[in-house]
């Protein structure tokens, strides 16, 4: 039974003898099956016995579907093949011989609260402001030392310009020490330690290759520089190494992950048996050919065709819209007619490149009636950048709301203790006044310490501030005045990580909600009210299934029957940040071809000619990887307005578009541009209008990012 039902590519890399094989397993090309019965194969067929046999993966569900099926497979009861995560098998290892690194066997694991709150003590203790370099930044670039392999003596600061990065380079050794002092290790530690571990120790790195015949690696593609050097050492003595995975769904590299490591594979294993797995079992023809159209023009990967026994299908259908609006009212339509065909919402999903671009879709759809679950994430007004931001306006139009208020007292940090607002809490239910009426008798009435007294000082006229700017503007005009005024944005800004860029983004929605709001002459009282009801909106119930979105990191490993890719114009996907770096524009394009791969029947793809976002209105690009898509898997449909100002070459989405609005003149997010001194760049965000309007734009080194007025810098469009 554990051969049948194998394609030849399968069926040969199941049955592989011995030696490095590399299993380069195309999207929906069948890999999780085949790492299973080589398993089953090799302990049936070859008498390898089940605890000679390592299998690693990536998360605990996978590793724990994996060791089920082997299980089921083989009706085994007793041992069964090592089967877990990187991360869990370091561990186990670390457990038992630590103490050769001068650990004791019963170190703790630091957790993400842990390993800040140590960071912290270690900023102090060295003097390192924590305003200037926020801590969660350190943190950050030290776990990327750590993926890479990097111990603090490896690291050379000379080289390094002055910023995050070299702080955290001279905070690395102090941070170790405090941990080796405390008997514990930080999650990136379980790795490196254990590669130490075997480098160190070539005689217990030897016990483990004779413990383990047979190694085997799935998602290879994700693997960082610790994992890979894990990977060579376990398995140097007998070569028994398969690896399974796919250059072109290699989205982690934010992560740690490295490419190279698949690319290089066969140059660090000579005599590597390279087996393609190229059949598709999930999509129709139609659309692998669409998703491969897009990624074969990445000159970083593995040539590599997929096909399939299943139908053509439908062509993909991407539509051109006037704005998101336009863009959501289009996706809920078709939605209601593939539900109306027989397809359940639990079947359609709609994926979008970031968080922020959830706002618009999770609104229509509120409207609509339609079920939907964030997944992978909360929804948008759930979130807590949002929830933060939204508790000031909260506290501007009822000062009594306590929970509002404890919300923001602290947030960003000012240095008011949880002590201090025990003691008000505490006058105020004796008096039976509210939590703001207390902060302002607390000088008056001495409730906390002096230094606690000018800090809520401070506070209570940051809240003054707001209300005064309110009651003479409106609600837009409170919105900016919190970013601003709060200290808020910049706490973000300062700490400069992926997370964090994630969060401005978030932020920056929130002003096209309220600028909708406002047009539709809705008060901020009624727009509160409103985000209250969306978060508290529950229909996972309904029996016609929910609609899952999700962002395009989070549905790899997911098969859908119909999927919804938005919001495919350049500066959103491929994303802004990409469009300077080639690597990271590689890596956009592959994120695109692991969204399209998740669709099974139909694939829709949408774009729009104007877009409000991160509260500004923009004319952005469609995607240049729509010019990939050849005319033959592809209609194109348009908006009402859209239709009189698309191209008419090919029918193909135009490369750039003139902006029609005054703010933005010529000038789209992703426009290509030269300047007489900096040579050629690209638009990374747009500011201001008319004579005002600002440029963002990112130039080749030496130069990097220019802020420029766009009236004076006499920038060519290319």
């Amino acid at each position: 039974m554990h051969l049948e039902n194998l394609n030849p590519q399968q069926l040969q890399a199941v049955c592989h003898g011995g030696g490095p094989l590399m299993v380069v397993a195309g999207a929906g090309s069948g890999k999780t099956r085949v790492i299973t019965r080589r398993i089953i194969y090799l302990i049936k067929e070859q008498g390898v016995s089940p605890e000679s046999i390592l299998a690693i993966t990536f998360t605990n569900k996978a590793a724990g579907e994996m060791k089920e099926r082997v299980r089921s497979m083989l009706a085994l009861r007793g041992a069964l093949p090592w089967v877990s995560t990187f991360h869990s098998f370091c561990l186990r290892i670390l457990r038992a011989h630590i103490s050769e690194l001068g650990f004791s066997n019963d170190f703790i694991i630091y957790d993400a609260q842990d390993q800040l709150t140590l960071v912290k003590q270690c900023m102090k203790a060295a003097q390192i402001s924590a305003d200037t370099f926020p801590p969660k930044t350190i943190l950050n670039h030290i776990s990327g030392f750590k993926n890479d392999f990097l111990f603090p003596e490896d690291i050379q600061r000379d080289e390094m310009p002055y910023g995050h990065q070299f702080k955290a380079a001279g905070l690395y050794p102090v941070y170790q020490s405090a941990l080796k002092k405390n008997n514990a290790l930080d999650f990136d530690d379980l790795l490196v330690f254990a590669v130490r571990l075997f480098q160190q120790h070539p005689s217990l790195c030897a016990h483990y290759n004779d413990v383990f015949r047979h190694v085997l690696v799935d998602e290879f593609q994700d693997t960082n520089a610790a994992q890979y050097k894990l990977v060579r050492l376990l398995s140097q003595s007998h070569k028994n190494i398969c690896v399974v995975g796919d250059d072109d769904q290699s989205i982690y590299r934010w992560r740690g992950a490295n490419v190279e490591n698949i690319l290089k594979f066969e140059n660090d294993f000579p005599g590597t048996t390279v087996i393609k797995l190229e059949e598709n079992y999930r999509s129709t023809q139609n659309i692998l050919n669409a998703a491969a159209s897009v990624v074969k023009e990445n000159r970083r990967r593995r040539d590599k065709t997929l096909w399939t026994q299943n139908e053509k299908g439908s062509p993909v259908l991407c539509y051109r819209a006037e704005d998101e609006n336009d863009e959501a009212d289009f996706v809920c339509k078709k939605i209601l007619a593939l539900n109306d065909e027989g397809f359940s919402f639990n079947d359609i999903a709609i994926l979008y490149r970031t968080n922020a671009q959830s706002r618009v879709i999770e609104d229509v759809l509120g409207r609509r009636g339609l079920p939907y679950q964030v997944i992978g994430g909360l929804r948008f007004y759930e979130r807590k950048e949002i929830k933060d931001v939204l508790a000031y306006m909260r506290v501007v139009v009822n000062p009594n709301d306590s929970v509002a208020l404890k919300r923001i007292l602290n947030t960003p940090a000012r240095g008011i203790g949880k002590t201090s607002i025990e003691k008000v809490e505490n006058y105020c239910r004796q008096k039976g006044v509210t939590l703001l009426e207390g902060l302002r008798r607390n000088e008056q009435e001495r409730l906390t310490a002096s230094a606690a007294v000018a800090k809520i000082l401070q506070f209570l006229q940051i809240i003054d501030r707001l209300n005064t700017v309110f009651q003479n503007g409106n609600a837009l005009d409170l919105l900016k005045e919190v970013t601003a005024r709060t200290g808020y944005m910049e706490m973000l800004e300062a700490e400069d990580t992926h997370d964090s860029k994630r969060r401005i983004e978030n932020v920056k929605e929130l002003f096209s909600s309220v600028e909708e709001s406002m047009e539709e002459g809705g008060t901020l009282s009624k727009f509160l009210d409103s985000t209250s009801l969306s978060a508290d909106l529950d229909s996972l119930d309904d029996e016609r299934g929910v609609l899952p979105l999700m962002t395009l990191h989070t549905c790899k490993g997911l098969e859908f029957s119909s999927v919804f890719v938005v919001g495919m114009e350049n500066g959103l996907l491929p994303h802004a940040s990409s469009m300077s770096d080639p690597e990271e524009y590689e890596e956009e394009r592959r994120l695109c071809y692991v969204g399209f791969t998740r669709a099974k029947k139909k694939l829709f793809v949408t774009h729009a000619r104007r877009r409000r976002i991160y509260g500004g209105t923009f004319n952005y690009l469609p995607s240049d990887f729509l010019l990939s898509i050849p005319d033959e898997v592809m209609i194109r449909e348009s908006g009402v307005l859209s239709s009189e100002a698309a191209p008419q070459s090919r029918g193909r989405p135009a490369h750039a578009v003139p902006c029609q609005e005054k703010s933005a003149g010529v000038y789209s997010i992703g426009t290509k541009v030269l300047h007489a001194k900096f040579g050629a760049g690209i638009v990374l965000n747009l500011s201001g209008s008319g004579e005002d309007l600002k440029l963002e734009v990112f130039f080749k080194a030496p130069h990097g990012k220019k802020r420029l007025s766009a009236s004076h810098a006499k920038l060519i469009v290319l």
